[in-house]
């Protein structure tokens, strides 16, 4: 039964573990030259230190005002929302317990999806703008990776895991899968453009899946051109002609990972990770403006204790730092992002994640839930 996946998941999982509430191609560049003189696109932190939430694994945003960020504290599944000022906890009337909440999709202030897992069973809810309510799935429970992905547009969802569903008018349509194939990401442009990605199981002797719906089905795409042994677990897509697919694999010797991007121009794919290096893979987005961001745990040869973002500019990959929480560890690696999403329409992001304290006199550490958003800040050394 997938032994490879669950040892591989397991592993991550292990890694992530070593890893403030406040209001507020290719060749690698030390600094990225965009923006005025003396600037360049940083981060800020928005939410860390003793919060709601103590891993945060989704974010989705309507507008620069209102967003939703989902994960879990203590084994319970935490919902938080973004007013434009603060992050606070979502305490709309509906909400069912759950262990975790792994995803969220919001169309708009009044159609959001989230979706979460209760030992064996799955949890999927939808906010109306006044409460939440269950909705009723279909098809069983991922067991293999419960962090099952949903996207959300206007008129219908689609959701991932051992099969491909899509859900409009109360009605579920399901799409099924060869044997050991599993869905870990999907990127909707509408209801009838959306990309999925995932592998046929398991990571050695297995290859990555891609899949577009057209507004009837799902056809198999195809290949993209990974190095062996990569686990395609990300998709991002700005239009039908770019599509991103990313994942990341085992470094040889027990070294660091080794990330993986690949681009569709609408006619084939190109590998363009150029020298995108020493990256747990766990997040990517278009920039809106031709290009993409990437990032997740940084594990290269000198790491240090900074959070960690690539910027891809169409031609050249470019690392920077984000911005460190004033309790997070010194060491490495203590930060690991999950996902980013667009904040609104101003060209800002957020970034979804969690970071660790250092240890305390019993050897002890707190993971806390982080969550960062992209700012013009002073220009700012590469942390390498």
């Amino acid at each position: 039964m997938q032994t490879r996946h669950l040892l591989r998941a397991a592993a991550v999982s292990l890694t992530l573990a070593a890893t403030l509430f406040t209001t507020g191609t290719a060749n690698a560049a030390v600094a990225d030259p965009a923006g005025p003189a003396g600037t360049t696109p940083g981060w800020e932190v928005s939410l860390s230190g003793n919060s709601p939430v103590e891993s945060v694994m989704s974010v989705s945003s309507v507008s620069e005002d209102l967003a939703w960020a989902v994960g879990r504290k203590a084994q319970h599944g935490v919902i938080m929302r973004w007013d434009g000022e603060r992050w606070s906890e979502d305490t709309a009337p509906g909400l069912p317990a759950v262990w975790q909440w792994s995803s969220v999709s919001a169309v708009a202030a009044d159609d959001v999806w989230a979706y979460g897992t209760l030992v064996r069973s799955q949890v999927l809810v939808h906010f109306d703008g006044e409460r939440w309510s269950t909705v009723p799935t279909t098809g069983p429970s991922d067991e293999a990776w419960p962090e099952v992905p949903i996207a959300a547009v206007p008129g219908r969802l689609f959701k991932g895991g051992n099969a491909l569903y899509t859900y409009a008018d109360g009605a579920w349509q399901t799409f099924a899968l060869p044997r050991l194939v599993d869905i870990r990401d999907i990127e909707a442009l509408s209801a009838d453009d959306a990309y999925a990605t995932g592998m046929r199981y398991p990571v050695d002797g297995g290859h990555p899946v891609t899949y577009h719906w057209d507004g009837t089905t799902w056809t198999l795409m195809e290949e993209p051109p990974v190095r062996a042994g990569t686990d395609t677990a990300k998709i991002a897509a700005d239009a039908p002609d770019s599509v991103y697919v990313a994942g990341w694999a085992d470094g040889p010797s027990a070294g660091p990972p080794v990330p993986s991007v690949t681009h569709w121009n609408g006619t084939a794919w190109e590998d363009v990770t150029g020298s995108l290096s020493g990256l747990y893979l766990h997040a990517i987005a278009p920039d809106g403006r031709g290009g993409l961001w990437v990032t997740g745990n940084d594990q290269s040869e000198s790491p240090s204790s900074w959070p960690v973002f690539w910027h891809y500019d169409g031609t050249s990959w470019t690392k920077r730092p984000g911005a460190t929480a004033p309790d997070g560890d010194t060491r490495y690696p203590s930060y690991t992002f999950y996902d980013l999403a667009p904040a609104g329409d101003s060209g800002a992001f957020w970034a979804v994640g969690d970071y660790s304290t250092p240890m305390d006199a019993n050897g002890d550490q707190t993971i806390n839930g982080l969550i960062e958003r992209s700012a013009t800040l002073p220009l700012t050394a590469d942390p390498r």
